[in-house]
Order: structure tokens, then C-alpha cells, then sequence
């Protein structure tokens, strides 16, 4: 499905909608940035801020200020390429700190995955140069990814244009099953 040109509030409540648990977030400035690309950023058009994070600078050169006022958490992101399911799914990077539940349950699903996977795809990151900021970092980003993965919805191409892998579910159901039940819970809560 196609992304709808939307406005940052539509953006944000549609999010909450699909997932409430985000609720936990409190406030969250969504803006609506047409001229927020992957090539003005080099890497991607979807930023959360942190509360208190001022600024971002991308591989580009290019430093994106905090789109709103900087207390709280923010969202930047280019309308014409994301819906209200990428902007929930990257809302997610501060449930962590809002929410203890989500929390450990988080801290749970990373340690069901494989250790040896995730080294194998540091190590091969860290030739190309992709992973400068540590493993624990790394792995922190990896489990993240690997989550909003299993979470996306949408169809062959959605899939394409959000970069994610439209089989990750059915996998892990197979080689992980207790990592799959530890997501079955995270999307469960959020849902709730």
C-alpha cells in the first residue's frame, strides 16, 4: 500500500491506534518533513529523537535539528514514503525507557536470539564499516531491527520499500520458536 501524504498529528494518532502502548511515550512530536530523504540523509527518511537529543548528522554531512521542543520525544519524517505503521514501528526506540515492561520483555527477546548470528552479522558489518559504534550497540540495534521487522505488516512491495525481510516471520517460526513466542508477547502488549 502506497503511503498517503499525511500530516504529522494524523501520522502520530494513526501510530497510537495501531499500537496504544505507545501511550507509554507520552507526548510525541510528530512533523511531516517532504525534503527529509534518503538522499539528503544518505541512510534513511524516519528519525526518532530522544528527549533532550538536539541534534542528528548523517552519513551525508547533513544535521537534522529536534523537530520539536526538545523535552519530549520526536519523530521526523518524510510523508510522501512512510504511513503510521513506520512511524509506530519507530516510535518504538524509546519504548524502552518509557515503559519497564516493555522493557524486559525487550531484554528477553534479544537473548532469545542467536549470539552467534548476530556477531556473524557484526563481523561482516564491521569489514564494511557499518558497525563503528561497538557490538553492544550493534546488538542492541540488531534485536530493534530484527523486531520492527516481525512487526511490519503490509505487502510484497511494502515490504521492498521499507526494507525488510517479508519472510522473517515464517523463518523464525521455524529456526527460533522461542524467540518468535517472546515477539507474540512484545506485539500482544503493544496492542493492548
Amino acid at each position: 500500500m502506497q503511503p498517503k501524504k499525511r500530516n504529522g498529528r494524523r501520522l502520530r494518532r494513526e501510530a497510537l491506534d495501531l499500537y496504544p502502548a505507545l501511550s507509554a511515550l507520552g507526548r510525541v512530536t510528530v512533523k511531516a518533513d517532504p525534503s527529509f530523504t534518503r538522499e539528503a540523509t544518505g541512510i534513511g527518511d524516519i528519525e526518532y529523537f530522544a528527549p533532550g537529543q538536539k541534534v542528528v548528522r548523517y552519513p551525508t554531512g547533513e544535521d537534522f535539528k529536534h523537530p520539536g521542543p526538545d523535552r519530549r520525544p520526536a519523530v521526523l519524517v518524510n510523508p510522501e514514503t512512510n504511513t503510521a505503521q513506520t512511524v509506530a514501528l519507530d516510535m518504538l526506540h524509546g519504548m524502552s525507557e518509557a515503559s519497564p515492561q516493555f522493557s524486559g520483555m525487550l531484554k528477553e527477546f534479544g537473548d532469545s536470539l542467536s549470539e552467534e548470528e548476530i556477531r556473524y552479522f557484526y563481523n561482516k558489518d564491521l569489514k564494511e564499516g557499518y558497525a563503528g559504534d561497538g557490538y553492544e550497540q550493534y546488538r542492541q540495534n540488531y534485536i530493534d531491527g530484527k523486531l520492527r521487522n516481525l512487526l511490519f505488516e503490509g505487502s510484497e512491495e511494502d515490504f521492498v520499500r521499507a526494507r525488510y525481510n517479508p519472510t522473517e516471520r515464517q523463518e523464525m517460526m521455524e529456526y527460533n520458536p522461542a524467540a518468535y513466542n517472546k515477539f507474540l508477547e512484545i506485539q500482544k502488549y503493544l496492542k493492548q
